[in-house]
């Protein structure tokens, strides 16, 4: 028995050896950061059920209710740094004219760009735009909100570390943002976190929404053979934060990990939290 274990230990040495730490430096994620790899290992729906990890289900819900209070609402949305997904909009598709995805790096864009031309090639969204239909009541048809979506977005590049983060671009103030899972992903120090958020509620209309999904004490994620690492954040921490920017909270809600995600992320909580500017 002993034997087996040290050949086990010896193996999952052997892994973590080739597995390559990438910075956080803008230039290595663009480099690195494999869109495709990260969409198949994060959200790959179950294959015999099509169900969605509990976690997302929970995001899902929390969005759902968000954008079915009424009142957030308007004209333009932006989502910053959006990644390779579509699915933090699926709600708010339904209550404004035009959606910003944003994102620092063109190959996620791309992904998004192939689901929105009906690629055969397309990461396949429909178990999370499904369930966003039934989080919703069934007010639109699966069919339909894909269609809603499709209509609505546009793509921007946008980088957090700047004080305007969609320059070169300009857009008037907005009526909504979404940030999910991004600054901790960016940022090194809690310092450099807060800076970046300020950056982004300078893109919000006073008066406007900040609707925020956070994951909380994590240090890293892997896609692939590579490890990103991330910066460790409390709720208290974030809500400070936002109240710094002058973002008033007005509900937050934490959810537990199950560890749907194994060794390839390591972070105990989801953390949403809608706040309003002033």
């Amino acid at each position: 028995m002993s034997s087996i274990i040290w050949l086990f230990k010896q193996e999952f040495l052997a892994t973590t050896e080739i597995m390559e730490v990438v910075s956080r430096e803008s230039a290595s994620y663009t480099t690195y950061f494999d869109s495709r790899k990260y969409l198949e290992s994060f959200y790959a729906a179950h294959l015999q059920t099509q169900e969605v990890a509990k976690e997302i289900t929970f995001v899902l819900s929390f969005l759902s209710k968000a954008f079915a209070s009424g009142c957030i609402q308007g004209d333009n949305l932006i989502e910053i740094a959006a990644g390779p997904t579509i699915w933090h909009i699926l709600s708010a598709c339904e209550n404004f004219k035009n959606i910003y995805l944003t994102d620092y790096s063109q190959n996620n864009l791309n992904e998004i760009e192939l689901w929105l031309n009906e690629d055969k090639h397309a990461f396949d969204w429909s178990p999370y735009i499904k369930q966003a239909c039934e989080l919703e009541g069934g007010r639109s048809t699966p069919e339909e909100k894909a269609k809603k979506i499709r209509e609505k977005v546009s793509f921007m590049k946008c980088d957090v570390t700047q004080a305007n983060p969609l320059q070169p671009l300009s857009l008037p103030q907005v009526d909504c943002v979404i940030i999910a899972a991004c600054l901790i992903c960016v940022a090194s120090t809690l310092e450099e976190f807060k800076v970046y958020l300020k950056n982004t509620v300078s893109l919000l209309k006073p008066g406007g929404y900040l609707v925020m999904t956070e994951y909380l004490r994590a240090s890293k994620y892997i896609v692939g053979d590579k490890i990103f690492s991330v910066l460790s954040v409390e709720e208290n921490f974030i809500k400070k934060a936002m109240a710094d920017c002058g973002c008033i909270v007005e509900e937050s809600q934490v959810f537990t990990i199950c560890k749907s995600y194994g060794e390839d992320f390591d972070s105990e909580d989801v953390f949403c939290v809608k706040a309003k500017k002033m």
